[in-house]
């Protein structure tokens, strides 16, 4: 029997109304997307007119003990970069994976920062110890973002001497002087001699961290498998020969490592943002407005992994004051930032959740995953990624499968579930529900047995609206006129003539954007030019707001603040009048627009009157939209087509409509 799971419900909130840069926020929308039981992607968009931030956060619950993360890098050898996508796709128990170290644009690259994984130095922290930052994760989960010594620590436990070198397994320039260290994590050979260094000293040292070989001005040899070198760059290497002899057990690690045995893993990144909640200064700064990736703790042990879009065509992007200033402002502990531009990548899902010209290969990568998955499914998720849904629309969604422990069972992604809706129909294509009818019920996800559902409501993006009456016999409260500034040509001033005459005294005359002031003064009746001089207007139990979509709605806050006061109001219908089409400034825009309409639209009457070439009605969801024809666009060649907009009120105080010939 097929089990039917209720979906934990989508969450649509604003993160404690901050944001994410300075900015005014017009519209913010956040989807939750439960991935396992203590695990959420969040996709935020913050829409500020002009542009937009986009950003994606995964939100781990670090107390959970199916939780845990690691590094990812080439296995191959540490010099090479990776493909987050290839990586996390061939690697059990990955939940969710994103781009940390600065590394060097070449081919062989090296990190910046550290890397130490499952207490193992792969390599050494940044030169610039207090410029580069590194994430600190022990045994427990516990995560803090420090400024680490730089050094390596080479340990001689024969001798019980400690000795350093300045750097390990990085790219090093023609004029580095000093001691290196390469492991065969990262190179296969040493560096031999070479005409500027034709006495280097060479420390061989093997698996088991037995000194097997001292080797001076000799040629590049391998370096034994599990094993590393110690090796002289452009100094004297005496000191290497009087330090270490064959037979010695060598150790290498970090003072970090040795003062704080329960770190686990350590994986170099930028600057730290916050320290203790307070804001701290930006040691490590790339200018100008990108895509980031960054990371956080809460108050209560929660880890953000951030990441944002940027250099897009609507996307603005961040430096790191922006996103260190949205940090502090939700009460983030401890911040670092990662490596970002084209290296920002949060992978999950089986897909890159920001958006990505191309996939860059980085260096490494921070993973969560959850590794005690039993792999019996007892839960599945599905969010749809739109709040407002209309016939036609694609709307992507994103599933997931839990087991009994709540961790996410990592083998399916979206793609392993059977997408279905209920209630509706639709066509179903990879990630996406697209329906073609309209009504209340459920998309569903499926694998092995088990379905998840999100109920939903889809509207109908243009049926009838039962408002438009071809005959009535209601009182008229309005006659609606567009732009009637036509010039002084004959047939437009007979026009103007016959709706003057048929203008009525008891009826108010309402004109949308006009500019012939002769015409509105002569009517007959209650008349107010409906534009940017007078926004609002109120009849009775009627409210009238100007919305100048042409340019977008942020070069004019108060129109904003105008339409949501309207549909705040205690007015039973609200006309919304517009001086362009139907369609807002910008898809940003408009999805605002249609979270403010629909949220009120069940209560009130809602009317949005725009100009076109045509005279047409019809509903769009629960909105009515009515078309009129500024005079200049009206059809001459018949007549008949010549009309303007009546609105009645009936017994209960709602508004019908129709449209009148002029010449009729």
């Amino acid at each position: 029997m097929k089990k039917k799971l209720i979906l934990l419900s989508l969450t649509l909130s604003l993160i404690g109304g901050a944001s994410i840069s300075n900015a005014q926020i017009m519209d913010q929308t956040v989807y939750t997307i439960p991935l396992s039981s203590s695990i959420n992607l969040k996709k935020v968009v913050e829409n500020y007119g002009y542009g937009t931030n986009e950003f994606n956060i995964i939100e781990a619950d670090l107390n959970d003990p199916n939780n845990s993360m690691d590094i990812l890098f080439n296995t191959q050898g540490l010099f090479k970069t990776i493909s987050i996508k290839q990586v996390v796709d061939s690697t059990p128990n990955i939940v969710a994976a994103a781009n940390t170290d600065f590394f060097l644009l070449q081919t062989p690259t090296s990190s910046i920062g550290a890397m130490v994984k499952n207490h193992k130095v792969l390599s050494s922290p940044a030169e610039s110890s207090g410029k580069y930052a590194s994430m600190v994760i022990t045994d427990n989960n516990k995560v803090t973002f420090e400024y680490l010594n730089p050094n390596i620590i080479i340990k001689n436990i024969t001798t019980n001497k400690d000795y350093t070198a300045p750097t390990m397994n990085k790219v090093i320039s023609n004029s580095y002087r000093g001691i290196t260290v390469r492991t065969s994590d990262y190179a296969y050979t040493t560096f031999g001699k070479n005409t500027s260094n034709p006495n280097r000293v060479e420390v061989i040292v093997g698996s088991d961290n037995i000194v097997k070989e001292i080797r001076e001005g000799k040629d590049a040899v391998q370096i034994p498998y599990g094993g590393f070198a110690i090796m002289s760059f452009n100094v004297d290497g005496s000191e290497l020969k009087n330090n270490y002899h064959v037979g010695d057990q060598l150790e290498l690690t970090l003072d970090i490592l040795q003062n704080r045995p329960d770190i686990k893993t350590i994986i170099g990144g930028g600057s730290v943002l916050i320290k203790n909640g307070q804001k701290t200064p930006i040691t490590s700064s790339i200018p100008g407005k990108a895509q980031r990736t960054a990371i956080g703790i809460t108050k209560n042990n929660k880890l953000i992994v951030f990441t944002n879009d940027g250099r897009t065509q609507s996307t603005l992007g961040l430096d790191e004051k922006d996103v260190q200033n949205y940090f502090y402002s939700i009460g983030i502990v401890d911040a670092m930032i990662f490596d970002g531009g084209g290296s920002t990548e949060l992978y999950a899902d089986g897909k890159a959740q920001n958006y990505l010209y191309s996939e860059r290969k980085v260096i490494n990568a921070i993973a969560i995953k959850n590794e005690k998955q039993t792999g019996n499914v007892a839960k599945v998720n599905i969010v749809p990624l739109k709040e407002i849904i209309y016939t036609g629309d694609n709307v992507e969604v994103i599933a997931s499968a839990q087991d009994n422990n709540g961790s996410k069972i990592t083998k399916y992604n979206t793609p392993s579930f059977t997408l279905t809706t209920s209630g509706f129909n639709s066509q179903i294509k990879d990630r996406a529900i697209t329906p073609t009818t309209s009504g209340k019920g459920t998309i569903n996800a499926t694998v092995q047995g088990v379905t998840g559902i999100s109920e939903v409501e889809v509207l109908d993006s243009h049926s009838n609206d039962d408002k438009y009456k071809q005959n009535t016999s209601e009182i008229k409260k309005f006659n609606v006129y567009s732009n009637m500034d036509d010039g002084n040509d004959l047939i437009s001033q007979v026009i103007k003539s016959k709706m003057l005459i048929n203008s009525e005294d008891a009826v108010n005359n309402l004109v949308i954007g006009n500019n012939d002031v002769y015409f509105t003064s002569n009517l007959r009746g209650n008349s107010q030019n409906i534009n940017s001089s007078v926004p609002n207007k109120i009849f009775e139990n009627t409210q009238v707001v100007f919305l100048n979509n042409t340019v977008g709605l942020y070069k004019n806050e108060s129109q904003l603040n105008n339409l949501k006061t309207a549909l705040n109001s205690e007015y039973k219908n609200i006309i919304i009048a517009m001086q362009g089409q139907s369609k807002l400034f910008n898809s940003f825009e408009q999805n605002m627009f249609d979270k403010l309409v629909e949220s009120v639209a069940k209560q009130k009457n809602i009317y949005v009157i725009y100009k076109s070439n045509t005279n047409d009605a019809y509903k769009r969801g629960n909105v009515s939209y009515i078309s009129i024809v500024d005079l200049k666009n009206q059809n001459y060649n018949d007549l008949k087509n010549v009309k303007y907009l009546q609105m009645y009120e009936d017994i209960n105080g709602n508004l019908i409509y129709n449209y009148k010939s002029m010449f009729n």
